[in-house]
């Protein structure tokens, strides 16, 4: 359990779970170096729902991401700086931006790709040395808050007290 300086590690959970995304993010730096994956980690997903899509909005990427329409939006500059999407107004609503792969962010799309077999097996070896299932837990987690909110939760508990 995570202690310091008197903190209950459990009632940081959130910081927990951003250290691990954290970790993972520094450990897999290496890799995507060494396959010539030059998107940030954290955007592979924002890239691949482009290569699904093929053209949308930022509210389109949010929605398939399940995003916040801001944390979306952050992460545009830099794929766009990469070259790796494109941006284009929407002919139907002048309002509205489209973005796109570019050629080079097809490339980068396949080689996350190839890479994310190979992760699937790294992710089975992290499950198998914590003797959980580490991606349906993460999952089961998200579902429960989903379906009684932190707030639900601690008014509970305030009540029980």
């Amino acid at each position: 359990m995570y202690s310091k300086n008197g903190i209950n590690g459990k009632a940081l959970l959130g910081k927990r779970a951003e250290d691990l995304s954290n970790l993972i993010e520094e450990q897999s730096q290496p890799i995507f170096d060494s396959l010539g994956i030059i998107v940030p980690i954290k955007s592979c997903s924002t890239l691949l729902s482009l290569f699904e899509l093929q053209q949308a909005s930022v509210t389109d990427l949010a929605r398939q991401l399940d995003q916040s329409h801001q944390l979306v939006k952050q992460k545009l500059p830099k794929l766009l700086k990469l070259e790796v999407i494109q941006q284009s107004p929407d002919k139907e609503d002048k309002r509205r931006t489209l973005y796109s792969l570019t050629p080079e962010g097809l490339v980068q799309s396949k080689k996350i790709k190839e890479y994310l077999k190979q992760s699937e097996k790294l992710v089975n070896s992290i499950s198998q040395d914590i003797g959980v299932d580490i991606f349906d837990a993460i999952d089961n987690a998200i579902k429960a808050i989903k379906e009684r909110s932190l707030l639900e939760r601690f008014q509970a508990e305030k009540k029980d007290s």
